[in-house]
C-alpha cells in the first residue's frame, strides 16, 4: 500500500496541471459544504446548554386562526397549579433595561423577567454565583439580577467582584447574585435575568391603575417534563387544563388552545429548514464536482491504456489496478479535502458576517473537530465516488488489444462513461439554477412591494422608560410630548412622532371591540383589530397618508373624549361601503365610546410578505405606554439627524441611555434580510455548479475533437464544409445538454415543491423561470461546446493523416 501511495503522488506530479484543476474542483465543493455544515452543526446539531434538554418544553396558546401567543398572568398561574406533566413551569418576559454601575453612564441590554423556578428547569449552572432557585428564592427579599458574560464585561469591565454588587436597573435596585458563562444565554437576546418577587412577571401595560390579568398576553412560559412522561401526554393534560380555563373565563380564553413543543424546535424555529435545504444545495455542488473529476480522470485513463495494459500484460490483477487507480483518487481527494478546509475556514467568517438577524445559536458556529472529521469523511467518500468509475474502466484494460491500438484512439464505453458524467452534471445544475431562480425571483417580487409608507430620511429609536422614576402615565407621557417638541422646533426635522409597535415591527397588542349599531352573536363574530398607540405627528414621520379625517391632535388628551383612526383594511373590513369617520367604537361594554375621526393607508406591520393587517390607532396620551419608538422625518442626512435626537433625550435625562437608532430603510432591509440571505447562497450555489458544468461540457468536447482529429481530417479531406464539421461537434455537447436539462426538469420540479414554503408571489412550478433557466443553461453550454469545437476548423487534413 505504501508503494502505491508513492506511486500515485509520483503519476499526480507527474500532471500539475491536471491535478491542481482537480484538486481546486474538490476544494470548492468540499469548502462550500463544510461552511455550510459548520452552520447546521451549530444551530442544529450542537447539544443545548442545559441539563437534559429533551426534556425541556415550551408552552404556548393559539387562537382558532392558529395565531400564536403568550400567556396572560392568570392563565399562566392556573397552567402552573393545574398541570400534572410538569416538575417546575417558569414565565418569563423581554424588556429592554437601562444598566448602571455605580456612577458610570448607563448601558442598555435586552434582558427578560422570569420566574423563580426558571433556572432550574433550564439547569445551567453559572460561572460565578448563583442563580435563582425556588429553595432559595420563593419569597426574595429584594429584586435581584443573574448577568450575563456580555454585562460582566462591558458594565462591570470584567471585574470579579460583580457578584453581591448593587446596581440600577431602569433606575431601580437589584442585585448582583450570578454571572452566567459565555454563550449560555437564552432567550438569545437576553443578557440579563431579573427576579421580581411576584408570582408571574409585571405586566408591560398598566390600564386604569390595576393590571388586566386575564387579558393581556404579555409572557412565554417553559416547563421540564416528570420522568417517564412523554411529550404526548403532556400536550393532553395541557389540553385539559385550557378546556378548564375556558369554562371558567369564556370571555378571554375562548377560541384558545393550549400547546407544547420541545425547545429545541421552538429555539430553530424556521431555520431550519432554510438550512437544510442550504446543506442540500452544497451537496448538489459537491456531487457536480465529483462528476466533473470523474470526467476528468476517464479522460486521463484514455493516455494511460498502454500504460495498464503493460502492468496487465506482467500480471497485475483487475483487482490491484482499481486499487492503484483508487489510491490515485483518495490522494486527490485528500489534498483536495485540505484544501477545502482552509477555503472553509474563510467561508466561515464570511457566513457569521453576512447571516441574518435572528438566526439562533450563532455562537454556536465554528469550524471544531467534529466538523473537520465530517470534512475529512467527506472527503475520502468523494474520492470514491469520483473515482470508482475511472478505476472500473481502467482495469478493464485488454493488453493485446490495448498494445496493438493507436494510442489516439479511444473505446465508446469510455465515451458512453464521460457522456453519462456531463449530463448528470447538466441535470444537477438545472435543479441548482431553477431554486436559485425561484428564491431570486421571489426576492425581488418582495421588495417591490409597497410598504405602506415613505422610508427615505426616515430614522427610528427604540426607547423604554424605567417605571422607578416614570411611574405614572402623566410623567411618561411629560417625557416623550418634551422629546417630540423639542426636535420639532429644529430645521432638520420635518415631521416627529412616538408609536408603538412600528411598521414592520411585529404584532402589538390586538383584541375585539365594539362597534355602535353592529350587532354580533358571539365572540367569535365580534370586530377584532392590531393595537397600535401613536402621536398625531407620527403618521407624517411615518410618511403613512392620511386618506380621510384628520390625525390626532394635541388636543387628544387623557381627559379629552376618547378617539381613534383607522387602516384602510380594518374600515373595508368593518365598514364596507361607508365612511367610519364619525363612527363610534369602544372596548368594553363599560367604557364610553370612541369617536373614529381619521382613515389612513395600510401598513404591511407584520412583515412584506404578510398582507397589512386591520389597525386600529389610538392616541399616544390616552394609552401611554412607558416604552415607545421615537419616529423623526429629517430634512437633512441621518449623520446630522441623529445626534440632535440623542441630545434631546440627554438633555431631558442624563442617566436614560439613548436607544439604538436605525434608519427605516434599514428596518426595511432586516425584514427581507433572511430571503435575501437565501438568494444569496442559492444563486452562489447555482453559478459554482454552472461553472463546474461548463467547464466538464468544454473538457468533453475538447477531448471528443482530439480523440477524432483523423475522422475530422479524412471529412476535410473529402470536401466537408467547415460548417458541417462545426456543427459536427457541436450536436455532441448540445444532444448530451439537451438530455441533461430534460432529466433535470424532473428533479427541479421535486426541488422546487420543497421551496414553495419560502417563495412570495411566484409558484413552485413557474414556466417563465423555468423556461429561462433552461435557455440560459442551454446557451452557457453552446458556448461551452463551441469553444473547443471551433479547433476542429483548424485540422490541416494531411497532417492529420500523416499522424496517423
Amino acid at each position: 500500500m505504501l508503494t502505491e501511495i508513492r506511486h500515485a503522488v509520483r503519476t499526480l506530479a507527474k500532471t500539475p496541471t491536471f491535478s491542481a484543476i482537480a484538486i481546486l474542483t474538490i476544494a470548492i465543493g468540499i469548502a462550500a459544504n463544510t461552511a455550510i455544515f459548520s452552520v447546521v452543526n451549530g444551530v442544529l446539531l450542537r447539544p443545548l446548554p442545559f441539563h437534559d434538554a429533551g426534556r425541556i418544553v415550551q408552552v404556548w396558546t393559539a387562537t382558532n386562526d392558529e395565531s400564536r401567543s403568550g400567556h396572560s398572568a392568570g392563565d399562566f398561574l392556573d397552567l402552573q397549579r393545574e398541570n400534572r406533566s410538569f416538575t417546575a413551569m417558569a414565565g418569563y418576559r423581554n424588556a429592554i433595561f437601562a444598566v448602571m454601575v455605580g456612577d458610570r453612564d448607563p448601558q442598555q441590554f435586552e434582558g427578560n423577567w422570569v420566574t423563580v423556578d426558571f433556572f432550574d428547569i433550564l439547569g445551567v449552572r453559572p460561572a460565578a454565583g448563583r442563580v435563582f432557585s425556588r429553595a432559595q428564592d420563593a419569597t426574595p427579599a429584594e429584586p435581584m439580577v443573574v448577568i450575563s458574560d456580555a454585562v460582566w464585561q462591558r458594565a462591570f469591565n470584567g471585574s470579579q467582584d460583580a457578584v453581591g454588587t448593587r446596581v440600577r436597573l431602569n433606575g431601580e435596585p437589584h442585585t448582583v447574585v450570578g454571572v452566567m458563562p459565555p454563550r449560555a444565554e437564552w432567550p438569545e437576546v437576553s443578557k440579563l435575568w431579573i427576579l421580581s418577587g411576584k408570582p408571574v412577571p409585571p405586566s408591560p401595560v398598566d390600564v386604569q391603575g390595576s393590571n388586566v390579568d386575564r387579558d393581556v398576553r404579555y409572557f412565554e412560559a417553559i416547563a421540564r417534563l416528570k420522568p417517564g412522561v412523554s411529550l404526548e401526554q403532556a400536550a393532553d393534560d395541557m389540553g385539559r387544563v385550557g378546556a378548564d380555563i375556558q369554562k371558567r373565563h369564556p370571555a378571554t380564553a375562548a377560541g384558545r388552545r393550549t400547546h407544547i413543543g420541545p425547545i429545541r424546535e421552538q429555539i430553530v424555529g424556521d431555520v431550519r429548514a432554510a438550512l437544510l435545504v442550504l446543506q442540500g444545495a452544497v451537496g448538489l455542488v459537491l456531487l457536480v464536482a465529483c462528476a466533473n473529476v470523474s470526467g476528468l480522470l476517464v479522460a486521463r485513463a484514455t493516455g494511460r491504456r498502454r500504460e495498464l495494459a503493460i502492468r496487465a500484460a506482467l500480471g497485475a490483477s483487475p483487482r490491484r489496478l482499481v486499487r492503484q487507480l483508487l489510491t490515485e483518487s483518495l490522494a486527490l481527494g485528500i489534498a483536495g479535502g485540505a484544501l477545502g478546509l482552509l477555503l472553509a475556514s474563510w467561508l466561515v467568517r464570511l457566513l457569521l458576517a453576512i447571516l441574518p438577524r435572528g438566526v439562533p445559536r450563532v455562537g454556536e458556529i465554528t469550524l471544531d473537530p467534529f466538523v473537520a472529521g465530517v470534512t475529512l469523511l467527506t472527503s475520502l467518500a468523494t474520492a470514491i465516488l469520483f473515482g470508482v468509475l475511472p478505476a472500473i474502466q481502467g482495469s478493464r484494460a485488454d493488453a493485446g488489444a490495448a498494445l496493438r491500438q493507436d494510442s489516439g484512439r479511444t473505446t465508446s464505453a469510455r465515451a458512453q462513461g464521460r457522456a453519462v458524467l456531463v449530463v448528470a452534471e447538466v441535470a444537477l445544475t438545472l435543479v441548482l439554477l431553477v431554486g436559485a431562480g425561484l428564491l431570486i425571483n421571489s426576492f425581488l417580487r418582495l421588495q417591490r412591494v409597497e410598504s405602506g409608507m415613505r422610508p427615505e430620511r426616515v430614522s427610528v429609536m427604540g426607547l423604554m422608560l424605567p417605571q422607578s422614576r416614570y411611574p405614572k402615565a402623566a410623567a411618561q407621557t411629560g417625557f416623550y410630548r418634551r422629546v417630540i417638541e423639542g426636535l420639532k422646533e429644529r430645521p432638520e426635522v420635518q415631521a416627529v412622532g412616538v408609536g408603538f409597535p412600528g411598521p414592520l415591527r411585529g404584532s402589538n397588542a390586538s383584541g375585539h371591540f365594539f362597534i355602535e349599531g353592529h350587532r354580533t352573536t358571539s365572540r367569535a363574530d365580534q370586530p377584532f383589530a392590531n393595537l397600535a398607540t401613536v402621536s398625531g405627528g407620527y403618521f407624517a414621520a411615518a410618511g403613512i397618508p392620511l386618506i380621510s379625517g384628520r390625525t390626532f391632535t394635541d388636543a387628544d388628551r387623557e381627559d379629552a373624549a376618547s378617539v381613534g383612526i383607522v387602516s384602510a383594511a380594518l374600515a373595508r373590513r368593518y365598514w364596507p361601503g361607508e365612511n367610519p369617520v364619525g363612527k363610534r367604537f369602544r372596548f368594553d361594554e363599560k367604557d364610553e365610546w370612541g369617536t373614529v375621526v381619521g382613515i389612513v393607508g395600510d401598513v404591511r406591520q407584520l412583515g412584506l410578505h404578510l398582507p397589512p393587517p386591520p389597525i386600529l390607532y389610538m392616541p399616544y396620551e390616552q394609552f401611554p405606554l412607558p416604552f415607545t419608538n421615537i419616529m423623526v422625518r429629517g430634512s437633512a442626512p441621518e449623520t446630522v439627524v441623529w445626534p440632535l435626537v440623542r441630545a434631546q433625550i440627554t438633555s431631558i435625562d442624563p442617566q436614560l441611555p439613548p436607544g439604538d437608532l436605525s434608519s427605516m430603510q434599514n428596518v426595511i432591509n432586516r425584514s427581507v434580510a433572511e430571503p435575501r440571505f437565501r438568494s444569496l447562497m442559492l444563486g452562489a450555489f447555482a453559478l459554482m455548479a454552472l461553472i463546474l458544468a461548463a467547464v466538464g461540457l468544454y473538457g468533453l468536447i475538447s477531448y471528443s475533437v482530439t480523440q477524432r482529429t483523423r475522422e475530422i481530417g479524412i471529412r476535410v479531406a473529402l470536401g466537408a464544409e467547415p460548417r458541417e464539421v462545426l456543427t459536427l461537434m457541436l450536436r455532441e455537447g448540445l444532444v448530451l445538454s439537451l438530455v441533461g436539462i430534460a432529466a433535470g426538469l424532473v428533479g427541479a420540479l421535486i426541488a422546487a415543491r420543497a421551496l414553495s414554503r419560502f417563495l412570495f408571489g411566484v409558484g413552485a412550478g413557474d414556466p417563465m423561470t423555468f423556461a429561462l433557466v433552461s435557455i440560459t443553461l442551454l446557451l452557457v453550454a453552446t458556448i461551452a461546446s463551441y469553444l473547443p469545437a471551433r479547433r476542429a476548423l483548424a485540422v490541416n487534413p494531411v497532417t492529420a493523416l500523416r499522424a496517423e
